[in-house]
């Protein structure tokens, strides 16, 4: 029994610091570095951008290897905390985010593409787009995943009430979204919008639950 909660304890501990330091990764890349080197309203000046914010355009590359490596790891310590919840379900959360990952990594590569030498403000700013628009149909099977670990929460007994419902309504979030991002494809700014209210809660899920897991996860009492 002792062995086990170790186990728990180990795989709580690994993925809620994963979690934290994704957040700080991709915040970095995402929350900082990419709106300073894309300006879609103005794509006449990307390529000019790019060039004057080389090392930062680097630096974003490297948060998101980074967070893309994390995101492996936590699919699998994840699934190894949960498992014995329901292992069903632990295998499907480790699918959905195993293929959420793989897609993300096709995104970042349309990135990693605009770092060859010669290439145009026009395709610049279509590399940009795809990274976008791909890594938006992943949030889709990103929130089916949270959804999925929220019903985990919930069948663990030890999570507290409102931290599974939280991560319910953050993969809902995240799902719901990117649906009607790439459906509504004319409404940008309704979605833009709908996008900034539930931004919080969206981000708060996973935040949240890798606070729990560092502090309480896989602990006997």
């Amino acid at each position: 029994m002792k062995l086990k909660f170790k186990r728990q304890r180990t795989n709580a501990i690994i993925t809620g610091s994963s979690l934290i330091l994704m957040a700080l990764t991709a915040g970095y890349a995402i929350g900082y570095a990419f709106p300073t080197l894309y300006d879609k309203n103005n794509p006449d000046v990307i390529q000019k951008l790019l060039m004057g914010n080389y090392s930062l355009y680097k630096q974003m590359i490297v948060a998101l290897m980074i967070t893309l490596v994390l995101d492996i790891i936590v699919s699998w310590t994840l699934f190894k905390f949960f498992k014995e919840d329901n292992s069903k379900l632990s295998v499907l959360s480790l699918i959905l985010r195993l293929a959420y990952t793989f897609i993300f990594g096709i995104a970042i590569y349309f990135l990693y593409a605009n770092l060859t030498q010669g290439i145009d403000n026009a395709t610049i700013h279509s590399n940009y787009s795809s990274f976008e628009n791909i890594w938006s149909l992943g949030l889709i099977i990103f929130g089916g995943h949270l959804l999925v670990i929220g019903i985990l929460m919930k069948l663990h007994k030890r999570i507290p009430k409102w931290l599974w419902i939280l991560t319910l309504f953050a993969g809902f979030s995240y799902s719901f979204v990117h649906t009607l991002k790439n459906i509504l494809t004319n409404s940008t700014e309704y979605v833009q919008i709908l996008n900034n209210i539930l931004a919080l809660p969206m981000a708060l899920g996973e935040i949240c639950l890798a606070i729990w897991l560092v502090s309480k996860g896989g602990k006997s009492n």
